[in-house]
């Protein structure tokens, strides 16, 4: 190794998944952790509320159907605070939900939907896609 020369070690993206459903939870956690991501887990709106402020976030894949705070409430108030306003979205939501739909539009485009069930591959795309027009943004 040369002198002087220093090397900067790559910082992963991470990605917070809301997801009541442990099993849904663990495995899109294992996908995400093995495409290099570090990965923070919520198991509801209010505790991902709560770990969106105490961090900083690359991305937040969240369901739409959770008790007490559900995935769209809990958006509207990412998406109010400056903290975590422009931190990407997706709601994952059953596709036999007649609301996932419309979801997006009601949302302004600022949030992407992916329907349920989906595979890890189909997971892992997506988040490489947002984290990286998200940090072409910043």
């Amino acid at each position: 190794m040369r002198q002087g020369v220093k090397y900067l070690a790559v910082a992963k993206q991470t990605i917070m998944l809301v997801e009541d459903d442990t099993e849904i939870l663990n495995a899109a956690a294992a996908a995400l952790t093995d495409a290099g991501f570090r990965v923070i887990k919520a198991t509801d709106g209010q505790r991902a509320l709560q770990e969106a402020i105490s961090r900083k976030l690359d991305l937040i894949i969240m369901d739409v159907s959770m008790p007490q705070v559900g995935g769209v409430e809990a958006c509207h108030c990412l998406k109010a605070m400056p903290k975590t306003q422009k931190v990407p979205v997706v709601l994952t939501a059953a596709k036999k939900d007649p609301g996932a739909r419309a979801l997006g539009e009601r949302m302004h485009g600022s949030v992407k939907v992916l329907r349920k069930p989906f595979t890890d591959e189909e997971l892992v795309s997506v988040a490489k896609s947002l984290v990286k027009h998200k940090s072409l943004l910043s």
